[in-house]
């Protein structure tokens, strides 16, 4: 090198880049038990409530169920009411119906049966929320309001009037509470009597009068008891033929039944 050649200056250092903050995610479990989230709490509450009832619902309980403190639970809600809503909303949310074609009403009709009575089954005591619990506004999901709605249309679309469809609509809700909790529910089958028999005549109470002629309750009694499925298929055939009642007496009067 010349002597009054100037060295090169040294290459700058790069910058270090600044440490990007790593940010900590929950664990997906913790002991060996999934980490608490309201979600969990929203299913736990929900199993407990189907089983058992709202009432059985309280936080301590769901501690327990969780294998966590009661403390805990108060990270992730206010107060049971939030709990209640949380299970509310999360039953609804089940109640899946697809679309409904009024050209195939009778098709439609059984698909909304099967999946309501795929729901309360998975959950029967919950169904009792009204008259346990006062639900707000946070606990009612779309669906509580989607699937009435798509039920009315599918019946009117089959040709029934608004007072009809009401009225079809109405007794349909109630014989599916009545079906659940009576027939399809493991708990309360056969409650009022062997079921084995159809129930008619229990022994200890014709015991308990052996005064009484009961011809007719004995040989009631004497039949195989049908199963659920059996009784499921003929409430179906029961709301068929009253809705097509209804569509006939509608033409027969040459209008449609009554519009509301």
């Amino acid at each position: 090198m010349p002597a009054d050649a100037a060295p090169e200056p040294a290459p700058a250092p790069e910058p270090v880049p600044a440490a990007v903050p790593v940010k900590r995610r929950r664990p997906a479990t913790r002991k060996g038990r999934p980490t608490l989230t309201r979600e969990l709490i929203a299913e736990a509450a929900l199993e407990v409530a189907g089983d058992e009832g709202f009432p059985a619902v309280t936080m301590r309980r769901l501690a327990e169920e969780l294998g966590v403190t009661v403390r805990a639970l108060y990270r992730y809600v206010d107060e049971r009411q939030e709990v209640v809503d949380l299970a509310a909303a999360l039953f609804l949310s089940r109640w899946e119906v697809p679309p409904l074609d009024p050209g195939r009403w009778q098709e439609g009709l059984r698909t909304y049966l099967e999946h309501q009575r795929a729901l309360y089954r998975r959950h029967p005591r919950a169904l009792l929320v009204s008259l346990d619990e006062q639900v707000s506004p946070a606990g009612i999901h779309p669906n509580r309001l989607r699937n009435p709605e798509a039920l009315l249309g599918l019946l009117r679309g089959a040709g029934l009037g608004a007072r009809d469809a009401s009225y079809v609509h109405g007794d349909l809700a109630t014989r599916m509470f009545a079906f659940t909790l009576l027939v399809d529910h493991p708990a309360d089958r056969g409650a009022t009597g062997d079921p084995g028999t159809t129930g008619a005549l229990p022994a200890d109470w014709a015991a308990a009068h052996p005064e009484l002629d009961l011809p007719h309750l004995t040989e009631a009694a004497r039949l195989p008891a049908p199963t659920p499925d059996e009784l499921f298929e003929e409430l179906i055939r029961s709301l068929l033929a009253d809705i097509t009642a209804r569509l006939e007496r509608g033409s027969g009067s040459g209008s449609e039944s009554e519009s509301g």
